[in-house]
This record gives structure tokens, sequence and C-alpha cells, in this order.
């Protein structure tokens, strides 16, 4: 496989890799730790007329923590994260989730902000450019129907970040700059849901920074994932959840939980979470969430392993697991 020529550009300032971005927006490609694009290229699902290495732009990579939260720069790596003892301290979920991305030599060099925004995977897309000369387009390709489904006008390709979804259970934002200037979304208001083009973000804006919100007195969080193998793999199903206590009785008082690796975006799953609030903890309340959960999973055979029906049950298994993970923090 052979990368198609581009243009490199390598900005040393926020300001340049905004001017370039807006530039050559649309024909652009972001550069980090490489660890999702460059397959992407050799792939030639990603054929970009310009890349942009963040290499040498400053505070780029970082984690600052104080008493508002943590703020993390998107180029900090995915090693970094797992050991700062900051975050381990404040956000040990997300911790757990990093320690899990692929292996250590990825996580070496590959990013927060690179695996908040990869693109969605399947068999059928993420294929040699000469087994694709064999085959039909399919839809996310410029094609007109979805060769994993057999349905036109939809992408079913999967999200498969780990970071993700314990992001969303901490309730986290991202800081977006462009050449306009910058804004804070939730985590949530970053994916579209369209598999064919996962991100809501325009081509000539960037994710900066990620923010997470202190810990809540009384709250604990986790993250489960299921793969084919315990290291390397991407999830084909994870769960994160988080809780707050109520001091006084005992109940939970809030929730969040949040899956990825069963469709098109990592969601939080309102319908788990409103099962959990204000109840106790019991087996039937942890099995209404869990089974929440389950119903909101949208997996398809698009994966080279893990078929759908055992990526929905792994949902619900893992729900149930994160959940009592959860509590168990929230209470030590």
């Amino acid at each position: 496989m052979r990368i198609e020529p581009f243009t490199y550009l390598r900005p040393a300032t926020w300001q340049e890799a905004c001017a370039a971005l807006a530039e050559h927006a649309g024909r652009t490609c972001i550069l980090a730790g490489g660890t999702d694009l460059l397959p992407r290229l050799k792939q030639q699902v990603a054929r970009p007329a310009y890349v942009i290495d963040m290499t040498d732009v400053a505070k780029y990579s970082y984690v600052h923590s104080d008493a508002s939260g943590l703020c993390i720069g998107a180029g900090t790596t995915l090693q970094t994260i797992a050991a700062a003892a900051n975050v381990q301290k404040q956000a040990p979920a997300l911790v757990e989730a990093a320690s899990k991305v692929a292996s250590q030599q990825i996580r070496n060099v590959g990013t927060v902000g690179g695996n908040l925004c990869q693109e969605t995977r399947c068999w059928y897309y993420n294929q040699s450019l000469s087994w694709k000369r064999a085959k039909p387009p399919c839809y996310k390709a410029g094609g007109e129907i979805c060769h994993v489904v057999n349905k036109p006008s939809q992408c079913y390709a999967a999200f498969q970040g780990d970071t993700a979804p314990a992001l969303l259970a901490l309730d986290a934002q991202v800081k977006i700059i462009s050449t306009h200037g910058e804004r804070t979304i939730p985590l949530e208001l970053l994916y579209s849901g369209k598999s064919e083009s996962p991100l809501t973000i325009a081509s000539d804006e960037m994710v900066a920074e990620i923010r997470i919100p202190a810990p809540a007195a009384g709250s604990g969080a986790s993250y489960m994932k299921f793969s084919h193998r315990r290291a390397v793999d991407f999830p084909l199903a994870a769960v994160a959840v988080w809780l707050k206590k109520d001091g006084g009785n005992g109940r939970i008082a809030e929730a969040r939980l949040a899956i990825s690796g069963v469709g098109s975006a990592p969601i939080r799953v309102s319908k788990a979470e409103e099962a959990l609030t204000g109840q106790e903890m019991t087996v039937e309340v942890i099995a209404a969430a869990a089974d929440a959960a389950v119903k909101a999973a949208r997996p398809v055979n698009n994966l080279h392993h893990g078929q759908p029906a055992l990526r929905r049950q792994m949902v619900g298994i893992l729900s149930r697991l994160a959940i009592e993970e959860a509590e168990k923090n929230a209470r030590e």
C-alpha cells in the first residue's frame, strides 16, 4: 500500500495551524500521533491535498488541574494521560480508558484528540485500494448503498473510540478553535451520529482542549471494554458509568451512562440514566439500566470480529459491571 502525494505543512503556532486549515478547508488532514491517520492514508480512504503536522505547535500537549477540574490539550498522548497523577486522582475512569487503547507503543504517540476524532470503521470500507477496485463503492466512499446491511442512503460504520464514552460519562466539554475564534461545547455535541461524516465541526475547525469538571463529593465512575483481544484491538463494545450518591439516604442522586463501539457515535443512554436516578442500588435497578443500554445499542455486522448479537449482549453485561464498579468507587 502506498500513500498518495500531499503537501506537508508544519505550523509553529495555533494561529498558523488555523490559517492553514482555513486556507485549505476540506482538503486537509491533521496529523497529531498519526495512529489513525497513517493507516487511512495507506488504504487511501483518506486522500488529502495537505497534511498539517501539529508537532511543533506550542501548548498542544498538557494536563492542567485546579479546583474546577482538568484541562487536557488535544495533543496530549494517551500514555501521558494514563500516567498523570492529577488525572489518576480526578478522573480514574479516563485513566482506565486511555490505558486500554491499543498497545503501549501506540499509546506513546496516539493523542486524546485523535482518539476522540477518529473515523468510523467498517470491514468493507477499511480495505486496501486494490481490494476496493474490485468492489462497488459503499455509501461512505461515495456509492449509493451500504454493502454491509444492503440498505441505501446511510452508512453503518462503527465508532470505536475508548476515551469518548469515559469522557461522556465524566460530562466533559471540548474547546474548538478556528480563525473565527473559539467555542466550547459538550462532548456529545461533537458527534453527528452519521457514520459517513461522524463529527459536527466545520472543515476549518479543530479540537484544541478537553475540559473535565472536578469530581463531586460522593461520586464514582468506571469504564469497561469488550474486545477480541485484551490489547491492541478496538472495542467491540464499551460502557462508561458515572454515579453520584445522595449522602443522606444513599440513593443515586445523578447518573450518566455512555456506550461506544455499537453504533455510529458514542452516546449517552438517557433511559439508563433515568432508571438509575433517585433509586437505591438493587439488582433490579441495575438490570433495568442495563436493559436500557442494550436497547440503545445498534451494532450491525460491520466489524471483523464480534457478531451484532454478541456485541449487544456484552453491552448489557458491561453495563451491569460498570454500574457496580462506579457505585463501589462512589463509596470509597
